[in-house]
């Protein structure tokens, strides 16, 4: 009798499903899917509503950047104090208390807005405490995935919450788009505001947590001094870090001043803004559908390989001035970049790090989305003088000399083909 053998594709595309479904059969994964997409909804959209209220109130691509490198300080600032928050405390109720908050800022906000008494220095106050608030959340966020999921699930939950958030990205800046040309501005944040209270509803179904208590004993200096030391020591954690700092600081920098770009160069409005970021999201859902086809053993080559290609992609949407072929480079942008190089440093992380210290380091590594908002600034400045196209390929290429040079080329660097083997 013969045996019929079943091809590598479909061996390997059920093999996929499976272990997504298995991810998904686990309870606490669940709620924390549902919270991870509908806090994806919200942050998608708050920069493009955000964005589009400061350009209202100011006319000025500057003071967008100065927003959001007012969002981003903060964010930066306390970082490592958040992720020893997160090493220390219940993850869910960090998760609950500030998220929470921000949905009260940005109802705060929108008040304003439809009112009509919104000010510059509201937007200015409203940024800086989303920026301190969201950057006590986000290792939080990341860190938790360990402790609902086996470890070798770890991939997979991470790609499913990239897919999450990027769906939410698809599918909130378009919606927000037409709500601000139909409703107005106002009426887009309280949209935003009314997703972070979902998002904090979901949070409340993942039970208690069962995590090692640590040390009281130990400073809260101590606590993250030890976490960098953890990092200096680990060359392939540096490594991942350092490149995607370079990654978020320069090469992310222009995501947030999006709006700015399109009506400078394309001379389009929120509408069509918003397509733009849907692009963004199916590029980014695209290439965290593909994370789980990546075996662990490779992800370290994937990382650096992603980390290249996003300059590439990101110097021909600089170049761009048709709208359509500018939304293809966008969405190639969201595939190579959000959608391959931050799952693929995260999932890094997870993998090489211990429980006790994985909040500390994730926290480190949130400079990576921290850095971008501060990099809006400059580059803002940048582009006042030489263009945008000019700045941002600029950008691109310092992210791409980061990343050669402290992978590629420097003393002391990791192997490429060097990993950590799975654990089982």
């Amino acid at each position: 009798m013969r045996t019929i053998k079943t091809s590598g594709a479909a061996s390997g595309l059920a093999s996929y499903w499976s272990r997504i479904a298995a991810v998904l059969s686990q309870s606490d994964f669940r709620w924390y899917w549902l919270s991870s997409s509908t806090q994806g909804l919200a942050i998608g959209t708050q920069f493009l509503v955000i964005g589009w209220l400061v350009l209202e109130v100011t006319e000025s691509s500057a003071q967008l950047g100065l927003v959001i490198f007012l969002y981003g300080a903060p964010n930066v600032a306390f970082l490592l104090i958040a992720g020893v928050i997160a090493d220390r405390f219940d993850r869910r109720y960090v998760l609950i208390a500030t998220q929470g908050s921000v949905g009260v800022i940005i109802t705060v906000l929108a008040v304003l807005t439809i009112a009509d008494m919104v000010a510059i220095w509201h937007v200015y106050t409203a940024a800086f405490l989303m920026g301190f608030v969201q950057s006590l959340s986000m290792p939080a966020r990341f860190a938790i995935i360990g402790d609902i999921v086996n470890p070798s699930s770890i991939l997979d939950a991470v790609a499913m919450q990239n897919m999450a958030v990027h769906a939410g990205r698809m599918v909130g800046p378009p919606v927000a788009g037409v709500i601000i040309e139909v409703w107005g501005v106002g009426v887009g944040l309280c949209v935003v505001a009314a997703t972070y209270v979902a998002s904090v509803v979901f949070v409340t179904g993942i039970k208690k947590l069962d995590r090692p208590e640590p040390a009281d004993a130990e400073s809260v200096f101590r606590n993250f001094s030890n976490g960098l030391v953890y990092i200096k020591d680990n060359s392939v954690i540096l490594t991942v870090i350092i490149t995607s700092c370079a990654f978020g600081g320069f090469g992310m920098s222009h995501m947030q001043v999006v709006p700015a770009i399109a009506k400078d160069t394309l001379g389009v409005g929120a509408a069509d803004i918003g397509l733009l970021f849907f692009a963004s999201g199916i590029g980014s859902l695209a290439g965290s559908l593909y994370l789980p086809t990546i075996g662990t053993a490779h992800v370290y080559r994937a990382l650096l390989a992603s980390l290249l290609v996003f300059t590439v992609v990101l110097s021909l949407f600089a170049w761009s001035n048709w709208f359509w072929a500018t939304w293809v480079f966008f969405l190639l942008v969201g595939v190579t970049g959000v959608g391959m190089v931050w799952p693929l440093a995260t999932t890094m992380i997870q993998l090489e790090t211990s429980p006790e210290v994985r909040g500390r380091v994730l926290g480190v590594l949130q400079f990576t989305p921290g850095l971008h908002f501060l990099g809006a600034f400059p580059l803002a400045l940048a582009a006042g003088q030489l263009g945008w196209e000019v700045a941002i390929t600029a950008a691109a290429g310092l992210s791409m000399a980061t990343t050669v040079w402290f992978a590629l080329l420097r003393p002391g660097r990791p192997e490429v083909n060097r990993q950590k083997a799975a654990v089982a």
